[in-house]
């Protein structure tokens, strides 16, 4: 009765015509929380609806399903007893499990020859540490080099270093996603947030040109025309009477010229706004020395974190410390706490069901086509993927 209530789900609509799963792409890497988080203590998280332990051993990192397959206690809540070995003890019988493999190497409470050991494996994921975050592959494929799969502004910290920070959303994934296609809510729901209040409004009313990117990792999204006011009839003026902005367009208001900045002619970025799979946001500055990278982590069906990930270029030691001071005094603050926090409260009241498109959602429904089409899938999804797309 469940499976049919599920199909018959309005709200699943648009992405099953995709084939966009409810848990997300499990081929990839995603960050799962920041490094300064994982101490001594195994840690519990959770991705893809999966429960998985995390811990370090002699320098090391391990994932292991966070489960004792003996009698059902989270290894979470265990120790790593054996230290230097990789190691995690189950906290209930002493059952522990190499993190190398996931095999049963103990079962402390049934003797050093338990020929339990022999027959009991659970799963292990690979994991990596990178730019201050935990990295985890949920996939059952081989998993890509993690650098390949990330922008450049992560992926290479010797140019650029990250400061990275997350936030909990109760909602599914794709609504976060579809969020950062270009859907001209920023023009909206942001106008007023501490970033934006005193610069003249976005231009709205843009027409959006999606195009997929030669690397296949995602897509750019040309903004073309827009106005910044317009007169109602029968309503009025919108913006209405916003006396305060008295600013010059900067920073995420400052979104027209871009062919003519130094992020392009000096530095070489190709676009102003990308989206990536499986599911992050690029939005760089026109200096070409900054750039936000959000990414969407699929916790469970209806729980997903929002990594904010700040990338700044490294361009000297007294303007790293400044970027670093600006970040916690304004930016963390501004942004990945008010701004994005203005899409959380929208996101968590969405109610799902049929949709009614419009103009402004012209890079929501490139971008899940993309998406269906492109993501890396098992080899047995493949087909299947294709022949819905």
């Amino acid at each position: 009765m469940a499976q049919v209530e599920r199909e018959q789900d309005p709200g699943e609509l648009p992405y099953r015509a995709h084939n966009i799963p409810k848990l997300g792409f499990a081929e990839y890497w995603y960050p799962i929380v920041t490094s300064r988080e994982l101490k001594a203590k195994p840690k519990g998280v959770r991705l893809l609806g999966r429960d998985i332990v995390i811990y370090r051993d002699a320098g090391k990192l391990y994932a292991l399903d966070d489960r004792c397959p003996h009698r059902g206690v989270k290894l979470s809540l265990g120790e790593c007893l054996y230290k230097g070995t990789g190691t995690i003890s189950c906290p209930y019988h002493g059952w522990t499990f190499d993190g190398a493999n996931g095999k049963l190497v103990a079962a402390i409470m049934d003797g050093p020859e338990a020929p339990i050991t022999r027959k009991v494996t659970i799963r292990h994921y690979p994991i990596r540490e990178h730019a201050g975050m935990i990295w985890l592959w949920g996939g059952e494929t081989e998993p890509s080099r993690l650098e390949e799969d990330i922008p450049e502004w992560i992926a290479d910290q010797q140019t650029f270093f990250s400061m990275p920070m997350y936030t909990d959303y109760a909602c599914n994934w794709r609504w976060l996603v579809d969020n950062w296609g270009n859907d001209q809510h920023a023009q909206y729901v942001h106008r007023k947030s501490p970033e934006l209040f005193f610069q003249p409004q976005l231009p709205f009313n843009l027409t959006i040109e999606p195009k997929p990117l030669p690397n296949g990792r995602g897509m750019a999204f040309k903004r073309i025309g827009g106005v910044t006011s317009a007169e109602f009839p029968g309503l009025g003026r919108f913006p209405n009477n916003e006396w305060w902005r008295f600013m010059k367009p900067r920073g995420r208001g400052n979104i027209r010229g871009f062919e003519n900045s130094k992020a392009h002619k000096v530095y070489g970025i190709p676009n102003q706004s990308e989206v990536w799979l499986p599911g992050m946001v690029l939005v760089g500055r026109l200096h070409g020395e900054y750039a936000l990278v959000q990414l969407a982590v699929p916790i469970d069906e209806n729980t997903t974190r929002c990594f904010n990930i700040n990338n700044f270029r490294r361009t000297g030691k007294l303007v790293e410390w400044f970027d670093r001071l600006h970040y916690y005094l304004w930016r963390g603050w501004a942004h990945d706490r008010i701004f994005s926090d203005q899409d959380k409260v929208l996101l968590e009241a969405v109610i799902p069901g049929p949709e009614r498109l419009s103009k402004s959602d012209l890079g929501v429904i490139a971008w899940r086509k993309f998406m269906g089409s492109n993501a890396r899938r098992p080899p047995g999804l493949k087909e299947a993927a294709r022949d819905v797309a």
